[in-house]
């Protein structure tokens, strides 16, 4: 277990429209794990009440995400900036869930996070899962759910890191190409190795 934590911590990540937050309602609904979703915390900490909010006021005028989205998409130093005020904050808030999930008797959590590779944070945690997904697949998904133009999803997925990179950190990792029900397969059936993991860990 690693010592950051009071209990063993699963990464979760994936590529934008890999199928990274659907693995994770499974692993919440199916499995019942407690996951904690790091996008939802920036979004809170980011939000007009948030912690980080008078900070990115600051620096880029603005809250709005689909504003900051666009410009961290198209400016790496904007992203870099957006990351250093939003990620100290992340981590504090996360070890704060986290400890609250130990003291409730949480065995270990899953934490559900886009960037745990490019920012290196999975080296925080005992194993990592990645969702990986067909490049057209993504793309498709991006423009029928952000109604972006293809450049524009191909911009955004080459912001981030390789499948092949995220593979290579990989303690497991989950193929979706096929049917919701095969998600769901793939992830119930990762369950066991998952287990066997963590009492090797502990």
């Amino acid at each position: 277990m690693s010592p950051r934590f009071p209990i063993p911590v699963i990464g979760l990540t994936g590529g934008i429209a890999s199928g990274k937050s659907l693995v994770a309602k499974i692993l919440r609904e199916k499995c019942h794990l407690p996951v904690l979703d790091a996008d939802q915390i920036a979004r809170d900490l980011s939000s007009k009440e948030g912690k980080a909010a008078p900070q990115i006021q600051k620096a880029f005028g603005t809250l709005d995400r689909a504003k900051l989205r666009k410009r961290i998409f198209s400016d790496p130093q904007a992203r870099a900036e957006l990351e250093a005020i939003l990620h100290p904050l992340i981590r504090e808030e996360s070890l704060k869930e986290i400890s609250d999930l130990a003291r409730a008797g949480a065995p270990f959590v899953i934490y559900e996070a886009a960037l745990l590779i490019e920012t290196g944070r999975y080296r925080d945690f005992d194993a990592l899962l990645v969702v990986q997904s067909d490049l057209e697949k993504r793309i498709s998904r991006l423009l029928e759910r952000d109604g972006i133009s293809r450049e524009q999803a191909l911009a955004i997925i080459q912001a981030q890191c390789s499948d092949q990179t995220r593979k290579r950190a990989a303690t497991w990792a989950i193929e979706n190409s096929g049917s919701v029900a095969d998600l769901e397969q793939a992830t119930l059936e990762l369950m066991p190795r998952i287990t066997e993991h963590l009492g090797r860990r502990s």
